[in-house]
């Protein structure tokens, strides 16, 4: 982790954030799909939030922020099905891809993440003939992102130490 601070300066701007969540409301959605769009996307945003501080922050607290990384990941990941169905698209699953076990952890949470954020800063992602596609894609995206955080986890803990 680095302590240099963060990469995007962007994802802590509240009127920011809220204009990238509002850019992926489809266009002419009535209210529940509006609704369900801004829900799915400001839970994006937080995890992208905790991905940046797992990698931005001094060591001592890298192991909390990896936790919360995941833990963020998991919560979109168990929403997703029951917003999938309030707007009639079927749940496809994440089908997250197994992370490389040879490359660093931190890299493949940079990556994903990067990916996770090319999501949230292109507004053209889930207009109405592709949600369902933008939805399995994007929960595949959350899936890795939340798996990195894991591997994190896993390479700054000591497996030396008996309970």
């Amino acid at each position: 982790m680095s302590t240099s601070g963060p990469r995007r300066p962007w994802l802590y701007d509240p009127s920011l954030g809220g204009v990238l969540v509002r850019a992926h409301r489809p266009p002419a959605a009535g209210a529940l799909r509006s609704v369900v769009s801004d829900a799915v996307w400001t839970d994006v945003l937080g995890v992208l939030r905790w991905a940046e501080a797992t990698l931005t922050c001094r060591p001592d607290l890298a192991a909390g922020t990896a936790w919360r990384t995941a833990a963020a990941a998991a919560a979109l990941l168990r929403r997703l099905p029951g917003l999938c169905d309030e707007v009639g698209v079927a749940w496809a699953g994440a089908g997250g891809e197994p992370g490389a076990a040879q490359v660093p952890a931190a890299v493949r949470l940079r990556t994903a993440a990067d990916r996770l954020a090319l999501r949230l800063c292109s507004p053209d992602d889930g207009t109405e003939d592709q949600l369902e596609i933008v939805l399995r894609d994007l929960a595949r995206d959350v899936d890795e992102v939340g798996a990195a955080a894991i591997a994190v986890l896993a390479e700054g803990s000591d497996w030396t130490v008996t309970g």
